[in-house]
């Protein structure tokens, strides 16, 4: 699926404010360590500390997300979804239990004994039933295809992690701890121009993990800003 320009225009912004920041190995779409995500853009900011030395000061990676939606897909808390979804199955497996007792014509005769046979209480119209099937759908949706922005942060991918977005998508409180907000303050020039909403939370790398960021940047096969 392409990319559409606002996209592209958020990642390019979020490059050059990168730059602008003192940022000299920047790159997009990039593999994130110890993960499977892509960041939209990454970069690592290098020090000199002696002659013919090089290190990597502190890395960031950059979501951009340029309507509602787009962020939505990608902002559910896992944790918190985890133990719901946990709550959730507990009370599908006595609803079950339940619907079983009350509808034996329901059961599949997969067993000799009746007690052990499975029932399919997705054929009965029970509402609780559904309502708590349908929350269990979401949240596994969630879980399992919406947790990208909780899991950087926990995996510790890099050492801020910034959400780079359209004028007025997304509120402050609306966006995962750890991670800061650069909100576009300016889209008259080529380059939107970003402003800091929110500051992230410094979260402490790796030396292995920012090693890791800037080969996978390297590997993109393009000049570096040193």
């Amino acid at each position: 699926m392409a990319e559409s320009a606002g996209h592209l225009q958020l990642k390019a912004a979020a490059a050059f404010w990168a730059s602008a920041e003192g940022y000299r190995a920047i790159d997009e779409e990039v593999r994130v360590p110890n993960s499977n995500f892509r960041a939209d853009v990454a970069a690592c900011k290098m020090e000199r500390p002696g002659k013919g030395e090089v290190t990597i000061a502190q890395t960031a990676v950059f979501e951009c997300k340029q309507v509602r939606s787009d962020f939505l897909n990608d902002s559910l808390p896992e944790i918190a979804s985890r133990k719901r979804l946990a709550t959730l199955h507990q009370r599908r497996q006595k609803l079950e239990e339940m619907i079983g007792l009350h509808y034996p014509n329901l059961r599949q005769g997969d067993s000799l004994f009746p007690e052990y046979q499975r029932s399919d209480p997705g054929e009965v119209n029970h509402k609780g039933y559904q309502k708590v099937i349908r929350e269990i759908q979401v949240l596994e949706r969630g879980i399992f295809g919406r947790t990208k922005f909780e899991r950087m942060i926990r995996y510790q991918c890099a050492d801020l992690c910034y959400l780079v977005v359209s004028k007025g998508i997304v509120k402050p409180h609306e966006v995962p701890l750890g991670w800061g907000i650069l909100e576009v303050c300016d889209d008259s020039e080529e380059i939107a121009e970003l402003s800091v909403v929110r500051t992230p939370t410094w979260n402490n790398a790796s030396e292995g993990h920012r090693l890791e960021l800037l080969f996978n940047i390297a590997s993109k096969g393009r000049p570096l800003l040193w």
